[in-house]
């Protein structure tokens, strides 16, 4: 039977969320006063907004920001409509391709996207037709994620984790840069044989892994965690041991959803006694710092002016009505930090503005991993 139980945030860690909320309303200024400039009422008056969504209908991102849309629309000064519209494919790319082809000026126009989006802006370029950097974030909510182990593998914890003799193998996805970010701490945190399994195809594949025993560890979102992993922390399958954590001010954060687990940053200070730094963690930091972005916001750079502003006072009322926060809670099954304006721009900037050998770094882990 499915455990009813959710994961509560503390009463710090919602302060935690809501700082995070309230650094970003103060960079972004947004001004108030959001009519058309012709004094003939709200800018957005009458007019439809079209939310471009680059997944299927029915998922995840398509579910949240259907919720998301009927909030803007209700806090938007003139109350415009805002339809979905999704356009899957291509990693994603091909929703944004659409987005950069719309009529920007008419300010009519969103776009979200995943960090996963952000980070192959970086590093998998082929298809991409527009330029983050001509986008301006109205908001983004984060999401960590956590790697937990089997108890039937002898895991109890971090440290029986480091202590084993046996491989440890780690089951996860497409190795790609958001790999990396987790693939590279775990293999420096001193294992005796640490061996990366990539080819699973979603939180539930990797689970199911780790409960038959091909796999030690594994990982998932903090939200597919707490609706379907959490369960098994209870019956005793599995055990928590580390999170990838937020960037915030450039430092990797702990989740606010899980205080009392150490960062991935943290886990590999405390076995090796070694500090996270150099070119290999600037790295990590700033693709987690992406990555941690699990649904990002944007209004393109050419829209309007009084556009913006509309938008941007919208969303910092979204962001903290009760109704909305219930909602969002209850779609995602864990509180999901919402990172205003200039805060999720210069989360995403960290990433995009890595030099040329680190990328190059990048590129050659990938590559090595893949010759194992």
């Amino acid at each position: 039977m499915k455990s009813q139980k959710k994961r509560v945030i503390t009463a710090s860690a919602l302060g935690v969320a809501a700082s995070m909320v309230a650094v970003g309303c103060g960079v972004t200024g947004a001004q108030s006063g959001s009519g058309d400039g012709n004094g003939d009422g709200p800018f957005y008056e009458g007019k439809t907004i079209t939310l471009i969504v680059p997944f299927d209908s029915g998922g995840a991102s398509d579910t949240y920001s259907r919720m998301l849309g009927r909030y803007l629309s209700d806090y938007i000064e003139g109350n415009p409509e805002v339809v979905i519209e999704n356009v899957p494919g291509g990693a994603q790319k091909d929703g944004l391709n659409r987005f950069e082809r719309m009529d920007h000026e008419t300010g009519e126009y969103l776009a979200m996207g995943s960090g996963g989006l952000v980070a192959s802006t970086q590093f998998d370029s082929d298809g991409v037709q527009f330029d983050l950097a001509d986008y301006e974030t109205l908001v983004a909510f984060g999401g960590s994620l956590i790697v937990f182990g089997s108890t039937d593998a002898g895991i109890e914890s971090l440290d029986s984790l480091a202590q084993s003799t046996e491989p440890i193998f780690y089951a996860g996805l497409e190795m790609n840069a958001s790999e990396v970010s987790r693939t590279y701490p775990l293999d420096n945190m001193g294992f005796a044989d640490f061996r990366p399994l990539m080819g699973y195809d979603g939180g539930g594949s990797v689970t199911t892994a780790v409960l038959r025993g091909e796999a030690t560890i594994g990982y998932s979102t903090t939200s597919h965690y707490t609706d379907n992993v959490l369960p098994l922390e209870e019956d005793g399958d599995i055990v928590p041991l580390m999170t990838q954590g937020y960037v915030v001010d450039g430092e990797v954060t702990r989740d606010p959803a899980f205080p009392d687990l150490p960062t991935m940053v943290e886990a590999y200070e405390t076995l090796t006694g070694e500090t996270a730094e150099g070119t290999e963690w600037e790295a990590v930091i700033a693709i987690t710092a992406a990555s941690t972005l699990l649904r990002n916001y944007w209004v393109h750079s050419e829209a309007p002016q009084e556009a913006r502003d509309a938008l941007h006072e919208a969303i910092a009322q979204v962001v903290v009505d009760e109704d909305f926060l219930r909602d969002s809670t209850e779609s995602l099954g864990i509180e999901s930090p919402a990172f205003l304006g200039e805060e999720a721009d210069s989360a995403m900037r960290i990433v995009q503005e890595l030099p040329a050998e680190t990328v190059q770094w990048v590129q050659d882990y990938i590559d090595e991993i893949n010759s194992r």
